[in-house]
């Protein structure tokens, strides 16, 4: 069924044999979140300056200030100051001890280390990887099913990285589908084919915005509204992302751009349950290296075995301080 699809060239437009109406509902997210994204950018009428210290840049025991444009300047602005190896290197800082996001503006004075994959504690930036995994997973199953098997984003499973996978939710009438081994592959590749189309380092853009502004950018999904309902119940505002033409609602940070993202696999598509009327609630799940570490095929193939199974992991919420599993732990 989808690698018969997927061959054909078409598996990138899940809409491109559909009427151009169906096109407008699927970049109607994405349109939205690009229009609130600049009004709020807009509502900077006079720029004012930041003083950013940046530590750790080029071994210098002292931080090296900026001065940058307050509400419009963002991490990612200031490593263009800083030099090459900084742009391509750093996935996610931290803003006065706190994880940001690179493409998040910053709004005050402000302290910044900026970190990567081979610091000497990873945990940080290891969870945000695994976040944005799950988010890229999601954007994969937007686009490889025809429209005739009403694929339904649910929800980002945010397991931990000790439970050898990374998960997505969705919902489609797929029957008694059961993928090949084949058929994961080619979902797998789909990443690198994106990359290849809008850039290798195609960023991941945030927006926070108000839970009411969310909904009209959700306003076609039934379980999107469902997920801000739940979340309007504890906070005012939710917390987006956008690649290319994909939205989605997840707690952030995540890592700069999809550049960071080596080997990436899907692993296993599980059955949950029957909604009913031919819709069943799958669970798709993955496991992905960062570009920068390099594993042996044997070695990773291991992971790609213990990502198989039904992924049952409880979501934990981490405090501030508490060790978090890295993702050399496993080579």
């Amino acid at each position: 069924m989808l690698a018969e699809y997927l061959t054909q060239k078409v598996w990138c437009h899940r809409l491109q044999s559909t009427p151009e109406i169906a096109r407008k509902l699927y970049h109607a997210a994405s349109d939205i979140f690009i229009a609130e994204r600049q009004r709020q950018l807009s509502l900077t009428k006079r720029v004012e300056k930041v003083t950013v210290l940046c530590h750790g840049v080029r071994d210098s025991a002292n931080p090296v200030k900026l001065f940058m444009n307050k509400n419009l300047s963002t991490p990612y602005s200031c490593t263009r100051h800083l030099g090459e190896p900084y742009i391509k290197q750093t996935a996610i800082s931290l803003v006065n001890g706190k994880p940001h996001h690179m493409h998040e503006p910053l709004t005050e004075d402000c302290e910044i280390e900026f970190l990567h994959f081979k610091q000497d504690d990873p945990s940080i930036v290891n969870k945000a990887f695994w976040r944005s995994c799950s988010f890229v997973l999601g954007s994969v199953l937007d686009i490889v099913f025809k429209q005739e098997h009403g694929v339904q984003l649910c929800e980002s499973r945010d397991f931990p990285i000790e439970s050898g996978s990374f998960a997505y939710d969705f919902k489609a009438k797929l029957g008694n589908w059961q993928p090949t081994q084949m058929e994961l592959q080619i979902m797998s590749q789909a990443i690198k084919k994106f990359s290849y189309r809008n850039g290798r380092h195609a960023f991941i853009q945030p927006l926070t915005t108000s839970i009411e502004k969310a909904k009209e950018i959700f306003h076609s999904s039934r379980d999107k509204l469902a997920q801000l309902e739940r979340l309007s119940a504890t906070q005012d505002t939710a917390s987006l992302y956008q690649m290319a033409r994909h939205v989605d609602i997840i707690d952030g940070p995540l890592i700069s751009n999809i550049g960071h993202i080596g080997r990436f696999t899907i692993t296993a598509i599980h059955k949950l349950k029957e909604e009913g009327d031919g819709v069943c609630l799958y669970r798709a799940q993955g496991v992905a290296l960062p570009a920068s570490i390099t594993m042996h095929s044997w070695t990773y193939q291991s992971l790609v075995a213990n990502a198989m199974p039904l992924n049952e992991s409880e979501e934990i919420v981490e405090e501030d301080g508490e060790e978090k599993p890295s993702l050399e732990s496993h080579q």
